[in-house]
């Protein structure tokens, strides 16, 4: 794991401009947004000495531009396709491994997330070094939202502080229907 305070210079992206409690659509990027994404991940990549080689740039690329969250598979298939265009019958194989280092890459310098219920991967709203996160997961249309702010901080805290349990990693995840598939207006409790 790459150790931020021992690398000489450290990159902190600009935090969210939300305050409190929010969340983001993590597919809802435009070309403008990939094209930052990609600049700061080349930046952040380079405060920590690290290599951002053209593989990690291509499957964070596909996972920026993907309007679903991408499976380690469907990540080999888009490479595949891609590299026996350009070669064609003489294309080289794509290796799992080499995907998966890849994305353990990717997760590691936060730019990232796996959703472990359906073992994929979606980007990062707030690529940094701290933050936790729920997603919600659309059982309908498969849109992901990245919930974060001042509750999924509390419960983390208070586990670390109040119960002494040392949080290495979080994926909190809540399955159900977004505002757009539910019957019910997202200000209405079921209840009423």
């Amino acid at each position: 794991m790459i150790d931020a305070a021992k690398s000489p210079t450290t990159y902190q992206s600009p935090p969210c401009e939300h305050q409190g409690a929010h969340s983001h659509d993590v597919h809802d990027l435009s070309s403008e947004d990939i094209s930052q994404r990609l600049q700061t991940a080349e930046q952040i990549c380079a405060a920590k000495q690290a290599r951002f080689t053209p593989l990690r740039r291509t499957v964070y690329q596909l996972i920026l531009e993907s309007e679903k969250p991408l499976g380690a598979y469907d990540l080999i298939q888009s490479l595949q396709q891609d590299r026996e265009k350009q070669a064609g019958d003489k294309a080289k194989m794509v290796a799992p491994p080499t995907i998966y280092r890849t994305l353990e890459f990717l997760l590691e310098f936060g730019f990232i997330h796996q959703l472990t219920s359906i073992n994929a991967f979606v980007p990062c709203c707030h690529p940094r070094d701290e933050h936790n996160a729920v997603f919600l997961l659309c059982n309908d249309c498969q849109r992901v939202q990245e919930f974060s702010g001042l509750p999924v901080q509390e419960i983390v805290g208070y586990v670390k502080n109040e119960v002494g349990f040392k949080v290495e990693q979080s994926v909190m995840e809540l399955k159900g229907l977004c505002q757009t598939c539910s019957p019910v207006p997202s200000n209405l409790s079921e209840d009423a």
